[in-house]
């Protein structure tokens, strides 16, 4: 498409990243919030201020945020959080099928369209794009890979809801 059609996609492309910061700064709060008031070991995130603003979750988003930008390239913290979100996402279909097997007599209000031909194709495009990453960007998706952990064994700590 040449020189303009680069110039409209990396248009395109600015906007859906401005889109995807903005809904991430509204909602990253709330979702520290909620785990604030599900969990005790984080219950310093649910603390909100008298208008219901969640005031500690806010300032402990953006010190985290602080530390991405200082310690990385942006080209970096794209790759790292794209590695993330991936291997979350991964990991979420994957529950569909544990869930499944485990609970085979559970009610489905939803059915999962061409299951399980296109949760496995999902699954399949997941492993190559993560394990591409991994080879290609080992910084960032070992990273990704231990934050990951890192969550889970916190999860584990915790115990469960509150």
């Amino acid at each position: 498409f040449g020189p303009r059609g680069g110039e409209a996609m990396g248009l395109v492309l600015a906007l859906l990243l401005i889109s995807t910061v903005s809904a991430m700064i509204l909602a990253g709060p709330r979702v520290l919030q909620v785990i604030g008031e599900d969990y005790r070991l984080f219950r310093f995130l649910a603390r909100t201020n008298r208008d219901g603003v969640p005031w500690a979750a806010i300032v402990t988003q953006g010190v985290v945020s602080l530390l991405f930008i200082v310690t990385g390239s942006f080209e970096s913290i794209l790759v790292f959080a794209g590695f993330t979100l991936g291997l979350n996402s991964f990991v979420t279909v994957l529950g569909v099928f544990v869930l499944r097997r485990r609970e085979p007599d559970l009610p489905r209000p939803y059915r999962t369209w061409g299951y399980p031909l296109t949760p496995l194709v999902y699954l399949a495009l997941t492993v190559w794009t993560l394990g591409f990453l991994l080879v290609e960007r080992p910084q960032e998706a070992g990273l990704g890979v231990a934050i990951v952990a890192a969550g889970a064994l916190l999860y584990r700590v915790a115990g469960r809801p509150a």
